[in-house]
This record gives structure tokens, C-alpha cells and sequence, in this order.
């Protein structure tokens, strides 16, 4: 079986650039997508225009028959995230297939941040943990590093301190290694 060919993690490129999230009248959703349909999905929504995504995830190295190749490891398996405006967001969600379910956040700032502060974790590139169950913890705020000003939650596992963005209304999050000289408690 051939690899699957990469597509951005976001589109249009210039989707996480102040002015375009600034935008008032543009929001943020998430789109449920059937199993394995996140990059058919993605490359469907592309080719439309109209409507922009954020699709996270992480490039890994993976060997294939005594080959090394990069593959594009989802974080949200079956979650596409939609940027546009809400009439034609929910046009696309009725209208393409592979959408399952379209979901809107009430609370679209606190939404924009888990996903501005996500990508930035993403383009640093840092190695990144999938989180599938999100651990009570402290509220946090990184105080220097690539990072900083970002909010979030700490958790402590036996190696190291680990910042964790949440998107609280899908109940998924990511985690990232820090230093505990990095985060200061809010």
C-alpha cells in the first residue's frame, strides 16, 4: 500500500495570522469525520475554498520494509477543526460526505486560544504526546521559551512536567515536555 502523500496542517496558509483571527464574524467549529477520512475530508474542504481547517499533527519517523519515511501522525483522530463562517461551515458539514457530526464551541475565544497555542506547539517542532484522557491539574501559564503566555494545565509524570493544551469540548488534548521553571501558577 502506497504512503499517502502530505497535506498541510492547515488551510489557507495564512489561517493562524492575527488578522484573519481577528475576524469576528469567522468562528471556529469542529467536524466529527468517519474513521480514517481526516486528510480526504481536509483536501475536500481545500479544493472548495471558503472554509479553512486545522487539521494537528505530529511527523513522525516510521520504518516500512527497510525503508525510513515520515508519516503524519493524527492528535485528534476523527476531528477536523473548521474556520469560516457559521452558515457555510455547517454548508460544508451537510454537504460533503465523510462528516458525521458538525460541533460548535458557545465559547469561541477560549476555543481560539487551545488552537493558537497549539499550532505554535506544533510549528516549533517539538515532540508532542497525544492525551486521551484529560488529568485534573494546575492551571498554568509559561513565562518563557517558545511558549510564552500560553495557558494550560500541568501534569507531572515520572519524567518530567508536561504542559497540556485542552480542547475541552471534544475531551481531547496534546502535552509537551517543559522545564518547572518555565510555567508559573495563575
Amino acid at each position: 500500500m502506497p504512503i499517502a502523500k502530505p497535506i498541510p496542517s492547515h488551510w489557507p496558509p495564512s489561517l493562524f495570522d492575527g488578522d484573519v483571527l481577528e475576524d469576528r464574524s469567522r468562528t471556529w467549529s469542529a467536524l466529527q469525520v468517519r474513521p480514517r477520512a481526516e486528510k480526504i475530508v481536509s483536501k475536500r474542504l481545500m479544493s472548495r475554498g471558503g472554509v479553512g481547517y486545522f487539521l494537528p499533527f505530529s511527523e513522525q519517523d516510521r520504518r516500512y520494509q527497510r525503508r525510513r519515511v515520515k508519516v503524519q501522525e493524527l492528535l485528534f483522530p476523527g476531528y477536523i477543526f473548521a474556520y469560516g463562517e457559521t452558515d457555510e461551515v455547517r454548508q460544508s458539514a451537510y454537504s460533503l460526505t465523510g462528516i458525521v457530526k458538525h460541533l460548535e464551541e458557545p465559547d469561541q475565544q477560549s476555543l481560539r486560544g487551545s488552537l493558537v497555542a497549539l499550532n505554535d506547539i506544533l510549528t516549533a517542532g517539538v515532540p508532542v504526546t497525544a492525551e486521551e484522557r484529560l488529568e485534573p491539574g494546575m492551571a498554568v501559564e509559561i513565562t518563557s521559551g517558545p511558549f510564552m503566555g500560553h495557558r494550560g494545565r500541568v501534569i507531572e509524570n515520572k519524567k518530567a512536567l508536561r504542559f497540556i493544551v485542552q480542547l475541552d469540548f471534544i475531551q481531547r488534548a496534546v502535552s509537551v515536555s517543559v522545564d518547572g521553571s518555565m510555567v508559573k501558577a495563575i
